[in-house]
Parts: C-alpha cells; sequence; structure tokens
C-alpha cells in the first residue's frame, strides 16, 4: 500500500493538472470580464471555505469534505490559470484593433534564432498608433526579419519600431501536420509578421530583463571563445549544444543521427548535464561531508549555486531550467533531511512549472524529462539486479544500461505517439555516449574556465574537440546500421491511454510488488491488442484520394489499404524536409508509410488500384483529369470525355471555357501552385457555369474518399 502522505505535491499536482488539461481541451471557450470575476470568486469562496474546515471540524470521519474541496480548489485553480491568459489574449488581441495602426512599438523578448532565409525572433508588441495617438497593448508575436546586415545586429531586449501588419497563423492545412498554430497559442502567440529591411527600423533602445541580458551575454562570448580555442565546425556546433544549450549551428543531418541513435538528450542541455555537473563539484566539495555539522548544509548551497550558475551559462532555456528546478528541490530536500522522497520533489518542480506556465503539461521535453526521470527512480535498481558479473567493468557497463532501458520503459509511450518511431540501438550509443559526453561535459567547462591559460586550454579544446568528433563518429555508425530507427509507428489516443495504464501498472507493480497489478497489466495488454487489430481492419478497407496543400508544389497521393501511390513535382522530390513535414505523419496514421511507390506528374503508370494515361487517372471507379494550361482547346469536340474532377495546377493561363471543349465534368479542384489572380479568374467562371470547385490554398487539402 503507498503512503499518499509522503507524496504531497503529487496529490496537489494532479488535480491542477487535470484543470489544466480540461482548460485547454475546451479552448475554444473564451471567458468574458464578468466570467473571469465569478470563477475568481468561486475559488475564493472554496479556499475560504478549505481554511474554516480545518479549523472548526477536527472529526476524523468529515475529512473527506476538505479532501473533495481541495481536489475541487485545485482543479479550478488549474482552470483558472488557463482562462485567465486566455482572457488577457483576447484584451490584448492585435488583430481586433479598429483602424490598422501607421506602425506598432515592440520589444525582443528572445535572443534572435539565425534561419537560412530569415532571422527569426519573438517580439513583445507594447504599444502602437491609433488615429495619432499612441496606445497601449501587450501582445506577443512572432516575426520573421529579412536576413542581412540589419537584422544580424538584432539582439534580445532591443526595441524596434515596424509598419507591417501581423497576421493570424493559420491552422495546418493538411491533416496530421504539426499544428503551429496550437503550438504558438500554447505559448500565448497568436499572430506573426514578415518584416522587410524598410518595413523596420532599431530605437536605440534597449530594456533587457538583466538576468536574461548578462545570461545571454555570457553564453555569446563563451560560443566566441570556443571559436578562438580552435574547435570549429561539427564539433564546434555539438560542443556548443552540450556544453550551453545552443543549437542553432548544429546540422540538420548531425542532428537525425543523434536521434536515430537514441542519444539526442545528449545534445539538449538537460538533466544529465545537470546531474554530471553536480556530481563533478560534489565530488570536489568532499572534505564538506560532514553529515552533524553545518559544513554539510554549506555545501548544499554552494552546490545549488552552482547549478543556477550553470543553468544561466546555457542561456536559461526552458530544458536547463527544468532539470536545475528538478535537482533544486532535491537539494533543498537533502537540506531539510528529506532526500527519501525524490518522486515528490519532482512533483513540487512540476507544479511551480505548470504554475509559471500552464502549456508546460503540453510540452513533449517538458514530459520526457519527468517520465524519464520517473522511470529511472522506481525500474532502475530492479533492471540493474537482473544481471551480475564478477568483473566490476561489466557490472559498470551495465549498471549505465539499465538506467537507459529504465528511461526508454517510460518514455516510449510518448515516443511512439509523438514522433511515431523507435530508435532501436539506444542501448548501444548510450553504453559509450554516456561516459564520452560526461568526459566532453566536465572538460568543457573547464576548458572555458581557464580558456586564459595558455597550454592548459590547448590540450582541453584538443581532447574536449577529439571526443566529440569520436561522438559524432559513433552515432553515424549506429545510424548506418540495419534498422537502427524503426519509423512508421502509430497508437492512436485509445492505444495510448492504454500503454499509459499498462506503464502504471509496471512502476506499481515495482514498487508494491502486486500480483494484482500484473494482473491489469496483462488486461490492458488485451485491450490494446484488439483496438489495434479494430484500427488494421479499418486501414484494409480504406480507399481516399488526397491532394495536399504545399506551397509551389502539386502533390496527390492515392491510397487503398496499406498502400500508397503518390505523384508530384519535380519540386516536390528535391527536398525531403517537405514530405517529412507535411506528408509523413498522415501517411504513418494510415498505415501506408511503408508501401508506398511515386511518380512525377508527367508519368504514366499502372498499379493494382490507380492508373494514369497522360492527363486522365482512374481510381476508385473515378476519373480525375489533370491540367497544367499546356495544351490549349478552343474547339468543342463531338465526343467530351467524361471526368467526375478536374485539377488544375501550375502557373500557365488555362480556363475553364477551352477545358469544357475537351472535358466533361461537374467538379474542380485548384490546387495551390497555381497564382491567385488566375485562382480567382477561375473561380468566378466556376461560379457562372454553375461547376463545385475547391480552392487548395484557402480552404486546405482535398478529400476524396
Amino acid at each position: 500500500m503507498i503512503s499518499w502522505f509522503k507524496y504531497p505535491f503529487i496529490r496537489l499536482l494532479i488535480p491542477f493538472s487535470i484543470g489544466i488539461y480540461v482548460a485547454f481541451s475546451f479552448f475554444e471557450v473564451r471567458l468574458e470580464n464578468e466570467s473571469v470575476r465569478l470563477l475568481l470568486i468561486i475559488i475564493f469562496l472554496i479556499l475560504l471555505s478549505l481554511v474554516l474546515i480545518s479549523i472548526f471540524i477536527k472529526n476524523y470521519r468529515f475529512r473527506w469534505i476538505f479532501s473533495v474541496l481541495l481536489f475541487s480548489y485545485l482543479i479550478l485553480l488549474g482552470f483558472s490559470f488557463v482562462k485567465i491568459r486566455d482572457y488577457d489574449l483576447i484584451v490584448n488581441d492585435i488583430s481586433k484593433v479598429e483602424n490598422v495602426p501607421k506602425y506598432y512599438l515592440a520589444r525582443l523578448c528572445e535572443c534572435p534564432s539565425v534561419k537560412e532565409k530569415s532571422i527569426k525572433s519573438m517580439l513583445e508588441v507594447f504599444a502602437f498608433e491609433e488615429n495619432e495617438n499612441v496606445r497601449s497593448i501587450n501582445s506577443k508575436i512572432i516575426a520573421y526579419f529579412e536576413k542581412n546586415d540589419k537584422s544580424l545586429k538584432l539582439k534580445y531586449g532591443d526595441c524596434i519600431l515596424f509598419f507591417a501588419s501581423p497576421e493570424e497563423v493559420k491552422e495546418p492545412p493538411n491533416p496530421e501536420q504539426f499544428d503551429y498554430k496550437d503550438y504558438l497559442y500554447k505559448r500565448g502567440v497568436t499572430h506573426q509578421v514578415y518584416l522587410k529591411s524598410d518595413a523596420w527600423f532599431y530605437m536605440n533602445r534597449n530594456d533587457a530583463n538583466p538576468i536574461y541580458r548578462f545570461s545571454y551575454w555570457i553564453r555569446d562570448f563563451l560560443l566566441k571563445t570556443m571559436r578562438n580555442l580552435g574547435i570549429e565546425e561539427d564539433e564546434y556546433a555539438v560542443a556548443a549544444a552540450i556544453l550551453l544549450g545552443y543549437d542553432d549551428s548544429l546540422p540538420h543531418e548531425l542532428r537525425q543521427k543523434y536521434v536515430a541513435a537514441g542519444a539526442m538528450h545528449i545534445l539538449c542541455v538537460s538533466g544529465l548535464h545537470v546531474g554530471v555537473v553536480f556530481m563533478v563539484f560534489s565530488y570536489m566539495l568532499f572534505f564538506l561531508d560532514d553529515r552533524k555539522g553545518k559544513q554539510r548544509v554549506v555545501k548544499q548551497f554552494i552546490l545549488l549555486f552552482l547549478i543556477w550558475f550553470y543553468a544561466m551559462l546555457a542561456g536559461l532555456a526552458p530544458s536547463i531550467l527544468r532539470a536545475t528546478i528538478m535537482l533544486s528541490f532535491v537539494i533543498i530536500g537533502n537540506v531539510i533531511n528529506r532526500k527519501g522522497v525524490l518522486l515528490n520533489s519532482l512533483a513540487a518542480s512540476a507544479f511551480i512549472l505548470l504554475c509559471v506556465n500552464p502549456a508546460n503539461l503540453f510540452d513533449v521535453g517538458f514530459i520526457l524529462s519527468y517520465v524519464a526521470v520517473i522511470g529511472i527512480v522506481i525500474l532502475q535498481n530492479p533492471i540493474s539486479k537482473m544481471f551480475y558479473s564478477k568483473y566490476k567493468i561489466v557490472n559498470k557497463i551495465w549498471e549505465i544500461t539499465s538506467v537507459t532501458i529504465a528511461a526508454q520503459i517510460a518514455t516510449a509511450p510518448f515516443t511512439i505517439y509523438y514522433f511515431h518511431q523507435f530508435p532501436a540501438y539506444f542501448w548501444l550509443s548510450n553504453i559509450f555516449m554516456t561516459p564520452i559526453s560526461s568526459v566532453v561535459i566536465v572538460g568543457g567547462m573547464i576548458m572555458l574556465l581557464f580558456f586564459f591559460i595558455p597550454y592548459i586550454y590547448n590540450i582541453l579544446s584538443f581532447v574536449v574537440s577529439k571526443m566529440i568528433w569520436l561522438m559524432n563518429y559513433g552515432v553515424s555508425w549506429i545510424e548506418s546500421l540495419p534498422y537502427s530507427i524503426i519509423k512508421g509507428l502509430y497508437i492512436n489516443e485509445i492505444q495510448f491511454v492504454i500503454l499509459l495504464l499498462i506503464l502504471l501498472s509496471i512502476l506499481f507493480c515495482v514498487e508494491l510488488r502486486s500480483k494484482k497489478m500484473l494482473f491489469l497489466m496483462m488486461v490492458m495488454l488485451c485491450c490494446f491488442l484488439l483496438v489495434n487489430i479494430s484500427r488494421l481492419m479499418k486501414q484494409h478497407n480504406q480507399k481516399e484520394m488526397i491532394v495536399y496543400s504545399i506551397n509551389n508544389m502539386t502533390v496527390i497521393d492515392f491510397i487503398e489499404g496499406r498502400s500508397h501511390v503518390l505523384i508530384a513535382d519535380s519540386t516536390f522530390f528535391n527536398d525531403k524536409s517537405v514530405f517529412s513535414y507535411n506528408i509523413e505523419n498522415f501517411l504513418i496514421k494510415r498505415g501506408a508509410f511503408n508501401d508506398g511507390k511515386s511518380f512525377f506528374l508527367n508519368d504514366d503508370f499502372d498499379e493494382n488500384f490507380v492508373k494514369k494515361r497522360k492527363n486522365v487517372v482512374t481510381f476508385n471507379d473515378k476519373l480525375i483529369g489533370l491540367s497544367d494550361g499546356s495544351n490549349f482547346y478552343r474547339e468543342k469536340l463531338n465526343y467530351r470525355i467524361p471526368l467526375d474532377y478536374i485539377l488544375l495546377y501550375g502557373r500557365k493561363q488555362q480556363t475553364l471555357k477551352s477545358l469544357l471543349n475537351v472535358y466533361s465534368f461537374d467538379n474542380l479542384i485548384i490546387d495551390v501552385s497555381v497564382p491567385n489572380y488566375l485562382a480567382s479568374k477561375l473561380i468566378e467562371e466556376a461560379e457562372s457555369l454553375d461547376i463545385k470547385y475547391h480552392n487548395i490554398k484557402e480552404d486546405g487539402a482535398y478529400f476524396l474518399k
């Protein structure tokens, strides 16, 4: 039986998280001014009731009243945190300004990020012009600056004046595509703007938070120091990511290799890095280990200061803040002699982070970091005891492996649900990556601390550079192994919940040594398999065509069962990232990711369920015509080809009148590659001819089932 009195913050965290989840689940329900006041009054009355009950009712029989009220209070508190923030977004909605302002005043509230063709940053708009008056506002937007010498000089805290009007972030046009709008909404952002060089200017003013300004300054100084120490190219990119949490210079190909090897967590400054810093300095301060005196307390406070100083060196990124707060609670627990309940310290740190930003509950990094630590705390020791060798080195390797296995077991449901993939050789990469990365972290920190001492920094920079080279070589080798990363994994929401219940059953089974939990786990596993069979049967019977909405590209997919045939223009095939961002998740959900063929738009082909000859595709007893305007038909044929649908694509001029000379059709699909002016003409013509139409640029991807 679990004694929940040892875990007060877990008992607080659960209802608080439920309130946040419910609030975000019904995000379309916006509260008005009076509703916000009523919500706050209800919360206050419940809190007052809690205080009165705790004072006047001492009878143990009525303890449940206090529990029910406290549970309700925390649910409402979590709910209110989100809805009051939503109310603030409504009040400061930049799109609801009546007259279009001549200009806006804004401050860069994060470090600019250098992209391939632009500079990206978040702006805090604090004022705008209205009827020749300056009106205050508090709204955050995402800004993309034209990349040039002017924008490259921007830094955190700079105040600018810009003239372009922000636009609301659009919903994803393709099914299962990453919902960037929802992602920004959870960060309190609803609009974005692109600023050309002549659409803004610097106001010669910087309103940076002094703590963050110092943190970014020292990070930039250390990045420059690494360059001066001779660390270049991929080694520099990895060193910057591991030591300082700066990953803007990390090449996409190298990043994917770490993902495939199951070692991406090493590149993200997180619990591993803070833990290494903590252990190294804890060992160096061994002379303060007097448990009976004040020296122990002094040591803990020194360690607390050092990990927070390291967090500042890493730019106070969200991942490093999570790890630092988590470890801070563990240290505080040591100070007050409550170190035995690590899970309660984790819950306390999570509770505080959710109070600061409720959207953390939906942050994948936030979830994975806490779930991984919980898995290690509960599962690592039982897994470690499964194997023993008389050789110390073998036991050490198994101990490292057991930590990795525990973390992977705990995070597997989330990895599959969110990323649809699993690194098969995570155990192999972590056997050698963990000790090498520890050397890099410790050696790198010493290198940066003693960069001004000749010979010492030369030796350290050489060692760090070679260790990173060895890491990069190792992940490249693992990534080249067959089936290094298993892609195309999919579980729906029901299966995800079942997997979480199975995971909880495993955790409770280990913690309580209960056979009932083992039985529950088997029942849940059977339910998982039944849901999976139902999903596979549904996939087996599916037939659909989809025309995707991808800028300046024409991409059409035909799906039958668990197979698909994709046709697209050459631009699409030249950029692999377009497929992974826009289409991959949809095909994984349909179960057709691993069985597909691709053709160019001009190719003729004859597959089992779809055929194409010249400009006509036959699919599911339907005829779909394709026209890019290459052929212009002036005279009407005696026999017109009957089509069920016609797709117009490309930038060439074409009219429905000329197409109707050859084809007869009642349904028109206008591809996203068609220019706006031409699409408008085609829509007008379709309306006059009473032809149904679908404009992909405005209406999103088109489905035909």
